[in-house]
C-alpha cells in the first residue's frame, strides 16, 4: 500500500511538472487556429495596414504620403472588411473601407474604397460593404461645434442616427453582431457656466425602433469590441493598484461584468471564438516600441505575436477570410 502511494505521488508530481513546462503556444499555431490578425505599422515612413497569418505578413493599404495618418480602424463583424479614416492633420479626413480581404497566393489583398471626405469625425463601424456608422459633427453647419452625433454614411449620402440635442457628444459606435443595434459613448458637454448635469454613459440604440437604454453610467471606460457572443469587451480607464489595465466582458441583458485580463497594455481584441485576446504592450518594458501580445484565454499563457525590431504597431483586430 505504501509503495502504491509513493508511485501515485511520483506520477502526480511528474504530471504537474509536465503541465508547468508544457510547450507554450506559438504564433503559427495561434494564427492557424484563430485566423490572421490586422494591425498598423510603418512602411517606408508611411502608415500602413498589415495582415499577418502563420506564413508571414504583408501590407494591404499604404498611406500616400508621410503627412497623413490612419486613425480609429475597426474590423467588420464578419471579419472581411476594415474601416478607418485617413487624417491630413487639418481636420480633413477621408473615410475608407478595405475589403473584402482575401489571400491571393501568399499575399493578402483588399480593394480600397474611399467612401467620403468629412471635416471631422472618427470611429467608423461598418454596416455593410459600402456604408459605415461614424461619429462626427453636424456636416452642414459652417461653424464646427464641440458636439457630435452618430451618422450613417455611404458614397451617396449622410443620415443622422442619434440626436445629442447639442448637449453631448456621441462617440465610439460599435455594432451588435446581428446588425440591429449600436452602442456608443454619450459624453455630456458643459454649459456656459461650466456645469454638467448628467453622468457619462454608454447607450444602446435599437436601429429599427430608435429605443435606447443606458449602460456604464458614471463609469470611465474604453469600449473595445461587441463580440459574437453578444458580450461587450471593454477596459477601465483607471488602472489597478499594480498599474494594469483591466479588461472585462459585459452582458447587456443582465448588466453584469466579469474580468478576463489584466496587463500593462492598451487596446484589446478577442478572436472569433473568444479563445485568444490580443493586446498591445511596450516591449521591452520601459522601452519605446509596442508589440502585439496574444493570450490563450484557457491556459493563461501569452506570447509576443509580432516581435517588432524597428517600428511600433497598433492593433486593429482579427480577420476572417
Amino acid at each position: 500500500m505504501q509503495v502504491k502511494k509513493i508511485l501515485w505521488s511520483l506520477l502526480v508530481t511528474h504530471m504537474t511538472i509536465l503541465a508547468v513546462f508544457a510547450t507554450p503556444p506559438n504564433a503559427r499555431d495561434i494564427l492557424d487556429e484563430a485566423g490572421p490578425i490586422a494591425y498598423i505599422k510603418i512602411f517606408e515612413g508611411r502608415d500602413a495596414i498589415y495582415v499577418k497569418d502563420s506564413s508571414g505578413e504583408n501590407p494591404i493599404f499604404i498611406c500616400a504620403s508621410e503627412r497623413v495618418i490612419i486613425l480609429t480602424p475597426s474590423v467588420s463583424q464578419d471579419g472581411k472588411y476594415i474601416s478607418f479614416v485617413v487624417d491630413n492633420g487639418k481636420n480633413q479626413k477621408v473615410v475608407h473601407i478595405l475589403g473584402p480581404i482575401e489571400k491571393n497566393g501568399k499575399v493578402w489583398v483588399a480593394p480600397d474604397q474611399e467612401l467620403m471626405n468629412i471635416r471631422g469625425g472618427a470611429w467608423p463601424a461598418i454596416k455593410g460593404p459600402g456604408a459605415v456608422y461614424i461619429s462626427m459633427p453636424e456636416p452642414t453647419t459652417l461653424v464646427m461645434d464641440k458636439t457630435s452625433n452618430i451618422y450613417l454614411i455611404n458614397g451617396e449620402g449622410i443620415e443622422q442616427v442619434t440626436d445629442s440635442d447639442t448637449s453631448a457628444s456621441h462617440i465610439w459606435p460599435l455594432i451588435h453582431p446581428d446588425g440591429n443595434s449600436i452602442i456608443y459613448r454619450h459624453i455630456p458637454q458643459a454649459d456656459e457656466m461650466g456645469m454638467i448635469y448628467e453622468p457619462i454613459a454608454s447607450v444602446i440604440q435599437d436601429l429599427n425602433t430608435g429605443e435606447t437604454t443606458k449602460h456604464f453610467e458614471g463609469q470611465f471606460i474604453y469600449m473595445e469590441q461587441w463580440t459574437k457572443s453578444g458580450e461587450i469587451l471593454y477596459s477601465l480607464r483607471d488602472k489597478d493598484d499594480n498599474g494594469n489595465r483591466v479588461y472585462l466582458l459585459y452582458q447587456p441583458e443582465t448588466g453584469k461584468s466579469r474580468v478576463v485580463h489584466r496587463s500593462q497594455s492598451r487596446q484589446g481584441a478577442l478572436s472569433v471564438q473568444s479563445k485568444y485576446l490580443a493586446t498591445i504592450k511596450l516591449f521591452p518594458a520601459g522601452g519605446a516600441q509596442y508589440d502585439i501580445f496574444v493570450k490563450d484565454m484557457a491556459s493563461g499563457k501569452e506570447i509576443n505575436m509580432t516581435s517588432t525590431v524597428d517600428h511600433s504597431e497598433s492593433l486593429i483586430g482579427w480577420i476572417t477570410p
